[in-house]
């Protein structure tokens, strides 16, 4: 199956807009790595673990993505099986063997 241009875009304007603020949210945390700490409430210190807890969401999301892929690989493999057995039941296999 093709994909068609407008498909395309759909999946790759997402895909780029989590690789940029992943990117943004790395390089924000590297350089305000070692700045002057006002203390509690510090603007810096908030931005970096609020991009820490960007980071800890996106990942959780995608691991909860691709367990929900591979539960509805599951559930369609066990569903597909389950109608060939009901087509195949003992009754059926003797008329075709009979036949």
């Amino acid at each position: 199956m093709e994909l068609c241009l407008n498909k395309k875009t759909l999946l790759l304007i997402p895909a780029a807009c989590i690789a940029f603020s992943v990117v943004f949210t790395e390089t924000l945390i590297s350089a305000e790595h070692d700045h002057d700490c006002t203390g509690e409430g510090c603007p810096v210190c908030l931005q970096i673990e609020s991009a820490k807890c960007f980071l800890k969401n996106l990942k959780l999301a995608v691991i909860g993505l691709l367990f929900s892929i591979c539960l509805l690989f599951s559930v369609q493999i066990r569903i597909k099986h389950f109608f060939f057995i009901l087509l195949l039941s003992p009754v059926a296999l003797k008329v075709r063997f009979n036949s």
